[in-house]
């Protein structure tokens, strides 16, 4: 763990948009299940709290470039939220550095702000309200998103109907329009 931990905005001229160097990230996940913090504070006192090291992202270096359209795809665990994560500054890594130009807005967890009680339509209207929308221009884009999501058919179902991927291409839609 000698790399330097440094988040910073690059105000260079470089052509990058994100340039992460070495990075990775530790986990420290604990043995056994403890009840309450009142339980980990004495044992952590008493030196029994026994922990493993996990290893969610080990030496990752990429360079996106300005304008470039990138994707991540790997299996669950492959550490692509925990990458995203450190990229939008939710995560700082264990190891490495990454530098960043400009703003990111991450799409991590489609749906994150939609009520499972509401409909499909009523969660659109909210969330871009939520997101700084007025009623109308709602209104402007609800068409797109919908067809977008290819959910017409079931735009007035709570979303607690929804699958999975339905909510996610909905969340998508919302946060992309």
């Amino acid at each position: 763990m000698s790399r330097p931990v440094d988040i910073v905005d690059a105000a260079d001229s470089h052509s990058y948009a994100v340039l992460a160097e070495h990075l990775a990230v530790c986990y420290r996940v604990p043995h056994e299940r403890i009840g309450s913090f009142k339980e980990y504070a004495i044992r952590r006192l008493q030196r029994r709290v026994r922990v493993e090291s996990f290893w969610a992202l080990r030496d990752v270096s990429l360079e996106i470039k300005q304008g470039e359209t990138f994707g991540l795809v790997g299996h669950n665990g492959a550490g692509k939220s925990t990458l995203l994560k450190i990229v939008a500054r939710i995560l700082q890594p264990t190891e490495g550095r990454v530098r960043v130009k400009g703003n990111v807005a991450p799409l991590l967890e489609f749906g994150a702000g939609f009520h499972p009680e509401l409909t499909g339509k009523e969660n659109i209207l909210l969330n871009g309200t939520i997101l700084g929308f007025t009623q109308r221009e709602m209104a402007e884009k609800f068409d797109r998103i919908v067809d977008y999501a290819e959910l017409w058919d079931f735009i007035d179902a709570p979303l607690r109907t929804y699958s999975s991927g339905m909510v996610a291409r909905l969340g998508f839609a919302v946060a992309t329009d």
